[in-house]
């Protein structure tokens, strides 16, 4: 889901450059966090050491977003490129955007700085829901969605950030813990209607201009569509999850999500659209940013993500090494 999500946002960022829309891809991040809390609490539930946790979200998140950063700096001092609108490259802007306290140098990245902010809100989420008190959390959501419609509060972390669906990352964490019984309440075609009145729901809202009601919408059904997905492998329309070529792209999912609008840029810069067709354009020059930025994404996941990932669960190991139990050792090791 997560490298589907991710290719249709090249899309959702090249429709307005050639008809005019009020779209604006927020449905599929709001996809993206619903997922991220869902897959981080079954991961606090295998592993529920706050520690751990925090370190493994620097290593998965930080590296591949500050070599994007880098990335950019450097081509903007040797070519002049950049991607949205001109920002500074000072060293502090660039050290703090690589952090992803700020995403003006790559203005996708306020998604990151708005998952950042919600880890403590995960974790905190997450331990709720193993104590079985869930009240709390719905009470949280409401108060979220009700300042959801109050301008300072979704703009509080500054520039591009929009903490109106902040609130899906605990509706995904609920989701894990309670989905599975919801589902299995559903008869065979309950379900399948259920999931098609999801799809539906969220493919209507994904197209409208976005405001606080719809990203509530597209939180509830994105939502059913995560726990019928996980709960319920019966729906024959959820086969192509497991098609070689969607999970390529959802493996790759995070470093496309950060290099699409370099691919994007490329791609304008390439080819001449002025002859086709807006349909036959968008298509077109949709297909040559997902290339383009394919061949970046794959070896940022190869080179950066999986070695940083790998390194920070080596700590985990070096440190269980070092408490386990002398008579444990191998008989070499203690000779």
């Amino acid at each position: 889901m997560r490298g589907l999500a991710a290719v249709s946002v090249v899309f959702y960022h090249i429709a307005p450059q050639f008809i005019e829309t009020y779209v604006t891809g927020m449905a599929p991040v709001v996809m993206f966090f619903v997922l991220s809390g869902f897959v981080l609490a079954r991961s606090l539930q295998n592993d529920p050491n706050p520690l751990r946790f925090f370190r493994h979200r620097v290593f998965r998140l930080l590296p591949a977003a500050a070599a994007t950063v880098l990335l950019l700096t450097l081509l903007h001092y040797t070519l002049g490129f950049y991607v949205g609108y001109l920002t500074s490259f000072d060293p502090l802007n660039v050290l703090l955007n690589a952090l992803m306290i700020r995403s003006d140098i790559n203005g996708v990245m306020w998604s990151m700085t708005v998952e950042c902010f919600a880890t403590p809100l995960i974790l905190w989420s997450a331990l709720i829901c193993t104590r079985g008190q869930i009240t709390p959390l719905w009470i949280l959501i409401v108060i979220l969605f009700g300042l959801s419609f109050v301008g300072p509060y979704i703009h509080l972390l500054g520039g591009f950030t929009n903490l109106s669906p902040l609130y899906a990352f605990i509706i995904g964490v609920l989701m894990h813990h309670r989905g599975g019984a919801l589902v299995a309440r559903l008869g065979p075609r309950a379900g399948a209607l259920l999931t098609f009145a999801a799809f539906a729901l969220f493919l209507f809202c994904a197209l409208r201009k976005q405001n606080s009601i719809l990203i509530m919408l597209e939180c509830t059904s994105a939502s059913i569509l995560i726990i019928m997905i996980a709960f319920r492998d019966q729906i024959f329309a959820f086969r192509i999850l497991d098609a070689p070529i969607v999970r390529f792209y959802g493996r790759i999912s995070y470093s496309f999500y950060l290099l699409h609008p370099i691919g994007i840029a490329i791609a304008f810069r390439v080819l001449d659209t002025n002859s086709l067709p807006v349909g036959a354009a968008i298509a077109a020059t949709g297909l040559t940013a997902v290339a383009v930025t394919t061949a970046m994404a794959w070896p940022s996941w190869r080179l950066i993500e999986k070695p940083l990932v790998a390194l920070g669960k080596r700590f985990d190991g070096r440190k269980a090494d070092a408490f386990r139990p002398l008579a444990a050792q191998p008989e070499q090791a203690l000779s």
